[in-house]
């Protein structure tokens, strides 16, 4: 049976070649501004990121759209137009906390259901993510699959890891185990202090493949899973294959990931995982096999420092 995505399957990023004009940016799709609990002008948040090399950002203040055409921007920045909205939680949990994307109108979030401001969020053509579910308290049984439409998850917030609840991954794994469905994830900053606080800024990030500069393009690359999430490593290069050792029986995929340095590998599945490590020494390529009979994969590389990226999920039922 054929694992279900949000979309017609996901895209690997690494079958993006630069010979057809790929390219990786990168972006933050989660911060706030004066427009809502931030404590910077909308202008100043954006200048920052610009200031620290980033290529895309999102002005997702709470409730309502920060519009874009009220700040400026270099040509060859991409400016993502979205809130974070915050529907009533009819099931017991926590208010819900959605990122949406690539919005044009606003909504009166708080008045409405959460599976109707998904709807009006794809209705607009936008995505719609699930935010920092560790530190709302989500429970994914109960509080998200009852919804339909969802894009997928924020894997890591900076505000949150400071609040100690950062990594959602546990989230992330357990809702793909429920609906057999990959999704792919976000990381973000959800920077809400100026600059010069040191506090939330520039510490998570999202790295997308796309062919062209434009919120259409970067949005569609974070909805079909062309992009990883990270705190500082490079997921350089992923590659899958069956193993020489795979049976009738056991079906074995080796895997190589090719990174910046490293000091371990995690191939996270749908039961189940895999380490790879050099005794403590460090490396830039991890080949190695995957539990066998493993549907799905998604890897997390860490750094010497501590520091993580975590690739989207790979579908290893058609290799």
């Amino acid at each position: 049976m054929a694992i279900k995505t949000p979309v017609d399957g996901l895209v690997s990023p690494y079958d993006l070649s630069s010979d057809d004009g790929y390219v990786w940016l990168k972006g933050n799709l989660h911060s706030h501004t004066t427009n809502s609990d931030g404590k910077p002008a909308p202008q100043e948040r954006l200048d920052g990121y610009v200031e620290h090399g980033y290529d895309f950002l999102c002005l997702s203040d709470h409730y309502k759209i920060t519009r874009t055409d009220t700040v400026s921007c270099p040509d060859n920045f991409v400016l993502i137009q979205g809130a974070e909205l915050h529907p009533a939680n009819p099931f017991g949990g926590q208010v819900h906390h959605f990122v949406a994307l690539n919005i044009h109108q606003d909504m009166d979030s708080q008045r409405l259901p959460p599976q109707l401001v998904i709807d009006a969020v794809r209705d607009q053509g936008g995505s719609i993510w699930l935010a920092h579910p560790h530190w709302s308290s989500v429970d994914i049984l109960r509080d998200t699959i009852p919804l339909r439409g969802l894009s997928g998850i924020e894997v890591f917030n900076t505000t949150c890891r400071r609040m100690g609840r950062g990594e959602s991954s546990v989230h992330w794994d357990d809702w793909m185990s429920m609906e057999d469905k990959i999704y792919p994830a976000l990381a973000n900053d959800d920077s809400h202090a100026l600059d010069s606080a040191r506090h939330d800024t520039y510490q998570g990030w999202t790295m997308v493949r796309v062919a062209e500069r434009t919120s259409a393009a970067v949005v569609e690359a974070l909805a079909t899973g062309a992009s990883y999430g990270t705190t500082g490593p490079q997921i350089i290069d992923i590659q899958l294959r069956l193993s020489d050792q795979s049976t009738d029986k056991s079906r074995v995929v080796e895997a190589t990931v090719v990174s910046s340095e490293a000091q371990r590998v995690c191939a996270v599945c749908d039961a189940y995982g895999t380490e790879y490590h050099e005794h403590g020494k460090s490396f830039e390529t991890a080949t190695f096999p995957i539990r066998a009979n493993a549907r799905w994969a998604r890897f997390e590389v860490i750094a010497p420092d501590g520091t993580k990226a975590w690739s989207n999920p790979f579908d290893l039922t058609d290799l």
